[in-house]
């Protein structure tokens, strides 16, 4: 491997410009080619970065060969995970990827072992979690703030006019945003799903072809339980993409707005009273390192540099979507599932 990372991006829609500027501004990272079913949009996105328009192209396995990358950078649409995945896998390549894992639970299982079998790194970019927030959070539960966590609740609710492939989606809430906050979720406990009951539907109004609000009770390891509501056609005070949060612990609860308000309050000890006293407390969001998809990419990069498997590698991320098919499948059913990946 050369000095700097050699990687290819496969998927140039409006996510991947993202990715193109966090691919660009990074220092570890050099960008050898770029694909895209449309060849004018990748050969706009390789003169963006500025390696050229020769080095667009509209076929993977032939950039692949051509260009003989350490990694690929998959920002196609959840179908497409697959193919482009274990075509990656399969030629030598270290695979970041967005999410969902995969369009499929039998899907993401064959892309796990695909990836175990060839012994290179696949990791779930989940960029919501490397947000200041969500590692206090983890932090404040980790060093016991508020005892031991009982329950969890996350509101989630946004009136969201993309136009385009998500207003067509089956299931386009779980599939394309309920994850994060699943894996927020996972990530700030520490807990995996045990089951679910799921209510899925499509409310009057709603401009989605597929079920775009749900409300999901998880069963999770260690006797908690996590309620989750959202809709993302509900016009008029919406929250924060990253919902609102309330996490209750057997000596307090933590509040956070998804934004600015992250408080905690606590028991202070005493043992009178029909509500006992309690205390507020502000909780610190720490320096954490990069957030976003740069902080993905780099712990991508170090995962590669340093060996081992970063935090939201494959293995661990099936945990996360499997919540994600296991909502959709207890609403499908109309009854409580166990979850398994």
């Amino acid at each position: 491997m050369s000095e700097r990372i050699r990687v290819i991006q496969v998927g140039l829609g409006g996510m991947g410009q993202g990715w193109l500027n966090t691919l660009k501004s990074c220092e570890d990272v050099d960008i050898v080619g770029v694909v895209d079913l449309r060849e004018e949009a990748a050969r706009a996105a390789a003169e963006k970065v500025g390696i050229g328009a020769e080095n667009a192209g509209t076929d993977m396995h032939a950039a692949l060969e051509k260009y003989q990358p350490d990694a690929v950078v998959d920002v196609t649409i959840p179908a497409a995970h697959k193919e482009v995945t274990l075509t990656a896998l399969a030629a030598g390549c270290h695979v970041i990827g967005e999410k969902p894992l995969s369009d499929s639970l039998p899907n993401a299982q064959e892309m796990v072992r695909a990836a175990e079998k060839a012994g290179k790194i696949y990791m779930v970019s989940q960029n919501y979690r490397w947000a200041k927030s969500v590692r206090a959070i983890r932090k404040a539960i980790q060093d016991g703030l508020i005892g031991k966590v009982t329950a969890a609740n996350i509101d989630f609710y946004i009136g969201a006019h993309f136009g385009g492939f998500r207003d067509e989606m089956d299931h386009p809430l779980l599939l394309d945003m309920s994850i994060h906050h699943f894996d927020m979720l996972r990530c700030v406990t520490g807990v995996d799903p045990q089951a679910v009951y799921c209510l899925e539907y499509n409310p009057h109004g709603s401009w989605y072809k597929g079920d775009v609000a749900t409300t999901a009770i998880f069963e999770m390891t260690e006797g908690i339980v996590f309620t989750y509501r959202g809709s993302w056609c509900a016009e008029g005070h919406n929250t924060n993409w990253n919902g609102h949060w309330r996490i209750i612990g057997d000596k307090g609860t933590i509040i956070w707005d998804g934004a600015d308000v992250l408080t905690a309050e606590i028991l202070t000890g005493a043992k009178e009273g029909f509500t006992r006293p309690k205390e507020l407390v502000e909780i610190a969001r720490p320096e954490v390192g990069p957030e976003g998809l740069g902080g993905s990419l780099a712990r991508f990069v170090t995962a590669i540099w340093e060996g081992g498997q970063p935090e939201t590698w494959c293995g661990d991320n099936i945990r996360s979507v499997a919540m994600v098919f296991g909502a959709v499948e207890s609403a499908g059913r109309g009854e409580r599932i166990e979850v398994n990946w």
